[in-house]
């Protein structure tokens, strides 16, 4: 295995675990931290004229998912007030999907693991060669 493979390796273990770890916490499991990055997504990207949150194709667009496993996921989100929903404006047909407050703290502390692990893999194996 080449060097670039074994410190792969070990990221994606330090990754696993320190997600595993904060899971408990976070009370978040990591394909729910993915949706809710997902929804922030278009926040950040604002791409619509109306700028008004994700549609569920674009979630399933940015995930690779199909739309039923989507909606599923969407539908729990909601139910557990980390997203809301709402009539798209431009679309009758589809719904805007966006971040409740407590669904941006969820996303805001899911993403301090990243930093945490960030912190830790930089000590442990120096400068890795970018991919």
């Amino acid at each position: 295995m080449s060097d670039l493979a074994k410190k792969l390796q070990k990221v994606h273990q330090s990754c696993h675990r320190a997600w595993a770890k904060a899971a408990r916490d976070l009370a978040l499991s990591f394909s729910e931290f993915e949706y809710l990055s997902a929804v922030q997504e278009q926040a950040d990207l604002q791409r619509y004229e109306d700028k008004h949150g994700q549609h569920l194709q674009d979630i399933v667009e940015a995930l690779g998912v199909t739309k039923a496993s989507a909606s599923t996921m969407i539908a729990k989100l909601e139910a557990r007030n980390l997203v809301s929903r709402f009539q798209c404006m431009m679309d009758a047909r589809a719904q805007h999907i966006v971040l409740t407050p407590e669904g941006q703290m969820k996303l805001a502390r899911g993403a301090r693991v990243y930093e945490q692990i960030a912190t830790k893999l930089e000590k442990e194996l120096g400068d890795m060669p970018s991919l």
